[in-house]
């Protein structure tokens, strides 16, 4: 992937966030209303890093899950060829030699 490319999407990215970002920084209760008590550093810290880390754990426990249920495709090695076959577990020939490039 060029330069350009990467470059073009983290901006588009970027561009999306701030435009979908700038209606929730706008005061939205009016003056009017009764301010209630606000939140702490701490318990704003708590609830934004303890969601995200919320969110990545989940996501990595379900892609975990899905890595565990694949079958994963095992090459034979010469150390345990023998073994596969007398077992007669199917594996995968040895491939054919490749014409020397010498004599093109």
């Amino acid at each position: 992937m060029s330069l350009a490319r990467v470059t073009t999407a983290v901006t588009a990215a970027l561009l999306a966030v701030v435009a979908v970002a700038t209606p929730a920084s706008a005061s939205t209760a009016p003056d009017t209303w009764p301010q209630g008590e606000s939140l702490s550093t701490l318990e704003v810290l708590a609830i934004f890093g303890g969601g995200t880390l919320l969110l990545f754990v989940v996501i990595w426990g379900l892609a975990a899950a899905w890595n565990a249920k694949a079958q994963h495709h095992v090459v034979a090695s010469p150390v345990n060829r023998d073994a596969l076959e007398a077992e007669g577990t199917p594996h995968h020939s040895e491939l054919p030699a490749t014409e020397d490039p010498a004599k093109h």
